[in-house]
């Protein structure tokens, strides 16, 4: 991952992170977020046709972020095995 580690990347979730990365030339922005006590992270796409590859919700932060992390949202990869091919752009 370019442009912060991907543990620093996971541990941003937990604090209402709104991430730019690029993955194989594909925008993506990642959002970590909390409303009426239920903590959401959503995966979007960004483009002229932006599309949710992502969301989970739960009152338990973990829980969001160990489903983030078991998701296949990059051409069916985890975040761990897709790292190498990420770079952040901001966030």
């Amino acid at each position: 991952m370019q442009g912060k580690s991907v543990g620093e990347f996971v541990d941003a979730l937990y604090y209402n992170a709104e991430m730019e990365i690029t993955y194989h030339k594909q925008r993506l922005i990642v959002t970590g977020y909390l409303e009426n006590g239920i903590y959401s992270i959503c995966v979007d796409t960004i483009s002229a046709s932006s599309k949710r590859l992502f969301e989970v919700s739960s009152d338990d932060r973990s829980k969001c972020i160990e489903a983030f992390e078991k998701a296949r949202i990059f051409d069916g990869l985890t975040i761990y095995e897709a790292e190498r091919d990420i770079e952040v752009l901001y966030g």
